[in-house]
C-alpha cells in the first residue's frame, strides 16, 4: 500500500485511476496540455527518474507524473535541474 507523501493518505492507485485523473485535467476549461508527443517523452523521462515510485508518484512533490506532464506547463521538480528539457 502506497502513502501519499502529500497528503499521508494510504491508497493504491491502479493505472485506470491515473487515466482518469489524466482525463478530469483534459476536460477542465483554461488548462492549456502538452501535446501527445511532449507528455509521453516526458513520462519516458520520468519512468527512467530514480525519484518516481510506485510506478506514477513523484517523491520529490507528490505528484501524479502523468497529471503533471499532461499541463503545457508543467514542470519537473528535479534538484538544480529539470528533467524535462521541453
Amino acid at each position: 500500500m502506497a502513502v501519499c507523501k502529500r497528503c499521508g493518505l494510504k491508497t493504491v492507485l491502479t493505472a485506470d485511476d491515473v487515466e482518469k485523473a489524466v482525463e478530469q485535467v483534459r476536460a477542465m476549461k483554461g488548462i492549456k496540455l502538452a501535446d501527445d508527443e511532449t507528455y509521453n517523452k516526458r513520462l519516458s523521462i520520468c519512468r527512467e527518474c530514480d525519484k518516481l515510485e510506485y510506478g506514477c508518484t513523484c517523491m520529490l512533490c507528490g505528484c501524479i507524473v502523468n497529471v503533471r506532464a499532461v499541463m503545457a506547463d508543467g514542470k519537473c521538480p528535479y534538484p538544480k535541474k529539470s528533467k524535462w528539457l521541453v
